[in-house]
């Protein structure tokens, strides 16, 4: 299911059609109470729901199944909750090696909001054909850092097809969302994922600030001829990871899962406690720098959250 706004688009698995409908009685009831926070949509792509038909073309959606669950992010400075998508066999961050650069920061927060939230990960490091002497150390930092926390990466180029086949074989049958910001090229990806999709609109990039301009306004869903499919979702400029309270970051950090349990108190946050053997991990060089920053970063928007507790 994917939609916009109040319309929604509901694939019959059945007939394998897709039916134009709305909400019945126009609210959606999915016992949402999140600190009072407000949702921005009851239903999102990736949803499975239960809707009535009406004619040959459209129906009613009567009710939403219990999400097995669903990557979300925090807007409006953490008043409100916007899930992007729900049901996910993965998540798919993309990155671009050039135009836009690379930026771990980006790739730490959707890692971190994919483990809280139980999806499994894989990094695509797009546009490997533009690698060069300029950004090749970052790339191999960030590629390497993240293999040895056990996610795994695929390295594709639109360009030559690189990588392509590998990473159709990985989400065949499944339902995958490709998240990333606008310009790293998921929609030039899909193009080059199955040919039916070849005049998919692709953006430029901004040359001004080297970033990419929003091609894709909302989510939509893209049945695959090889079987599954591919959820490509609007370009996210901002990730404000989906966590109330700063001390819960640190538990999702993979990098200190080697050392936590060696620091000196049980509840140690690794910023300035004594004999901490994250701090001690991160000196030595067995937590890469960027990363630690990352949870430095991490913390503290969530700590400018209003009703955030520590």
């Amino acid at each position: 299911m994917s939609g916009v706004r109040s319309i929604f688009y509901v694939l019959d698995k059945q007939e394998n059609k897709i039916y134009q409908s709305t909400i019945k009685g126009k609210i959606l009831d999915t016992e949402f109470s999140i600190k009072n926070r407000k949702e921005l949509s009851p239903l999102v792509a990736g949803d499975r729901v239960r809707f009535e038909k009406i004619d040959a073309k459209t129906g009613r959606i009567i009710s939403r199944y219990e999400r097995k669950n669903e990557f979300r992010r925090l807007k409006n400075s953490g008043r409100e909750i916007q899930t992007i998508v729900a049901n996910l066999d993965y998540l798919i961050v993309v990155d671009s090696i050039d135009t836009p650069p690379l930026r771990p920061f980006f790739i730490d927060r959707c890692i971190i909001s994919a483990d809280y939230m139980k999806i499994p990960l894989l990094i695509v490091f797009n546009k490997i054909d533009l690698l060069n002497d300029d950004n090749r150390e970052l790339y191999e930092l960030a590629k390497n850092t993240y293999e040895k926390l056990n996610i795994e990466t695929i390295d594709v180029s639109t360009v030559t097809n690189s990588g392509i086949d590998k990473l159709k074989d990985k989400i065949k049958d499944k339902l995958c969302s490709f998240n990333g910001r606008s310009g790293v090229g998921k929609s030039s990806i899909i193009k080059r994922i199955d040919e039916q999709y070849s005049k998919i609109r692709v953006g430029e990039i901004n040359k001004k600030f080297n970033r990419g301009r929003h091609t894709t306004t909302f989510s939509q869903v893209y049945p695959l001829s090889f079987g599954g499919h591919i959820i490509d979702t609007p370009g996210i400029r901002e990730l404000a990871v989906y966590i109330d309270k700063p001390n819960d970051v640190e538990a999702f950090f993979r990098d200190f899962d080697e050392f936590r349990a060696d620091c000196r108190f049980p509840t140690c946050q690794h910023i300035d406690e004594p004999n901490c053997r994250v701090l001690e991990a991160l000196e030595n060089g067995d937590i890469e720098e960027f990363r630690y920053e990352s949870y430095l970063r991490i913390r503290e928007t969530i700590e400018k959250i209003s009703d955030s507790e520590i």
